[in-house]
């Protein structure tokens, strides 16, 4: 997420296509700060929401990756488990080939 941080000043605070006057009467200044303070207080809403939807999807992700690696551990233990099965039926048959061999002669 990019952070636009283009504001530098009260008129930048302002909507787009806002006059950029000096207020000459207290009315006028009370309307540009209410004007600017509901600009900043948009952004700032709009940040906190980008923000949310940001921990959301990593928490969405992480659940993923922690799912995607419990199965790759049970694959490694199946393939292991596998292994040693294969590895004692050989020793067996290789035993009962000698006994076979040992019979014969």
């Amino acid at each position: 997420m990019k952070v636009d941080n283009r504001f530098g000043s009260i008129w930048d605070e302002l909507p787009y296509k806002s006059e950029k006057k000096i207020p000459q009467t207290k009315e006028e200044a009370l309307d540009l700060y209410e004007a600017t303070q509901s600009s900043v207080n948009k952004s700032t809403m709009k940040i906190w929401d980008s923000h949310n939807d940001m921990v959301k999807k990593s928490a969405e992700l992480r659940k993923i990756s922690e799912r995607k690696k419990a199965i790759e551990n049970q694959h490694q233990k199946h393939l292991q488990e596998n292994r040693e099965r294969i590895i004692e039926d050989i020793q067996r048959n290789e035993e009962r080939r000698k006994m076979f061999l040992e019979k014969q002669n």
